[in-house]
């Protein structure tokens, strides 16, 4: 199956939705919430984003930000790790958190910015959890009309600029909108285009010309952005599963017996569920087929649900290669 595209570029703005493994919860107590909104906010930080909108639910969340650098595929993978981590040692559990990769549209022109702030805040009460906005504590929407905002990261005043005269009034009339909006919200949606791109015509046309037609048919990713920062983040997980295991860096690249199987697998796992690469990229780096890859982590994640001493391992592993 062909991965989702990813373009990428200085100053790209997004919404991205991410869900839980087969509609599962990602968020299973209060202390959950307050964890992964201080993630979102170290990510913002680390990878220079600015947050203008989010929401968690119990199984999802979106965002909608920009990326001032071509990073988006970077700290999402940083921001999913590293919760994920820490979801899995609080409840004791492994495997994957999120249904595969996350989801991301790009947003062009500013004049769809308001509807998807709207689209994004109006999500709980869309989902029958509540019928105010104002009950909702897990989402930005505070932030755009309260007088101080709580989470001073979101960059909510780019979204509330033109709502009114100043910043009090244009707080009054984004409440007074967004109430009106209720039940309208998802038609901005139909002009979504080839499951990527919100925009205008003439948005639509220079992303289609400057990335669209360069993509592979085939992987159905830039071709040029495939490999951008591969080499880097191979290269971390053989150092750490090196020092883990007290291995050898040739001795994980070999198909020879003897060779220590179990750390050939913990690397593959973590390259398959952590770093955004593929199992075609992946045999490469190992010399196996792409079922060999998949495999290789379907066994180790079988070996994680067991093996305390496994699961400690990897943790440490990750910890050490994502900083978390």
């Amino acid at each position: 199956m062909a991965r989702p595209w990813r373009i990428q570029y200085n100053n790209a703005v997004y919404h991205i939705m991410s869900r839980g493994v087969a509609q599962g919860e990602v968020f299973y107590a209060e202390e959950d919430y307050h964890k992964f909104l201080a993630y979102l906010e170290k990510t913002s930080e680390k990878f220079q984003l600015e947050i203008f909108a989010f929401v968690l639910m119990g199984n999802h969340y979106h965002l909608f930000l920009r990326t001032k650098e071509a990073n988006l595929s970077k700290s999402m993978q940083w921001l999913q790790t590293s919760y994920s981590i820490y979801l899995n040692r609080k409840y004791r559990r492994s495997g994957h958190l999120f249904q595969g990769r996350y989801k991301s549209i790009l947003v062009g022109d500013d004049s769809y910015w308001r509807g998807l702030s709207f689209y994004i805040h109006l999500n709980p009460v869309r989902a029958g959890i509540v019928k105010e906005l104002e009950t909702y504590k897990w989402s930005s929407y505070h932030d755009y009309v309260k007088t101080k905002k709580i989470h001073h990261w979101v960059a909510c005043e780019e979204i509330l600029k033109g709502f009114g005269k100043d910043e009090k009034e244009s707080r009054v009339e984004y409440r007074k909108l967004i109430s009106e909006k209720s039940g309208q919200e998802k038609k901005f949606l139909d002009d979504v285009k080839y499951g990527l791109i919100l925009g205008s015509e003439e948005f639509i046309s220079w992303v289609q010309k400057k990335f669209i037609n360069r993509l592979s048919a085939r992987d159905g990713e830039l071709p040029q952005k495939k490999r951008v920062g591969d080499d880097g983040i191979v290269e971390k997980v053989l150092g750490e599963v090196t020092k883990c295991f007290k291995t050898e860096r040739t001795q994980l690249l070999q198909r020879k017996r003897r060779v220590p199987q179990r750390a050939r697998d913990v690397c593959m796992y973590i390259l398959k569920e952590h770093s955004g690469l593929d199992n075609k990229r992946i045999g490469e780096v190992f010399g196996v087929s792409l079922s060999a890859v998949t495999k290789a982590a379907k066994r180790i994640n079988e070996q994680l649900e067991t093996e305390e001493r496994l699961k400690k391992e990897t943790n440490r592993i990750l910890n050490s290669i994502f900083k978390v």
